[in-house]
């Protein structure tokens, strides 16, 4: 939803620094922590059982994610589009790609600290 939510308002030149600011309120209440656990337990756990190529890929996607959404909130509309693009490649690649390989490779013991650690929904 908050990729859609940022290419709709970037696409309808709706893009303010009220809609932006809002945005990136979002971003850091429901990415920012998912990221922080993804990078804390899930990434180390999987680079460990060799799945560097899905590692990079992801650190990749939050890297260019938090400055896109740095330059949406400053008001930047090519950069709030580029997010939104950005992100909703990033979920399907995590449910097409990461989250499988992440159930098929790695112990329960991490995947209960993921499941353990993930923000829960406001």
């Amino acid at each position: 939803m908050l990729a859609r939510s940022f290419t709709e308002l970037a696409e309808a030149a709706a893009w303010s620094i009220e809609e932006a600011e809002g945005l990136g309120r979002r971003f850091d209440r429901e990415l920012e922590p998912h990221f922080r656990v993804e990078e804390e337990v899930l990434l180390p756990a999987l680079r460990a059982a060799g799945a560097a190529a899905l590692v990079e890929r992801t650190e990749a996607d939050h890297a260019f994610l938090r400055t896109s959404v740095a330059a949406a909130r400053t008001g930047v509309v090519a950069a709030a589009r580029a997010f939104g693009e950005r992100l909703h490649e990033h979920v399907r690649f995590e449910e097409r790609e990461l989250f499988p390989a992440c159930e098929a490779t790695l112990p329960g013991e991490v995947l209960d600290e993921v499941a353990r650690r993930a923000p829960k929904p406001a």
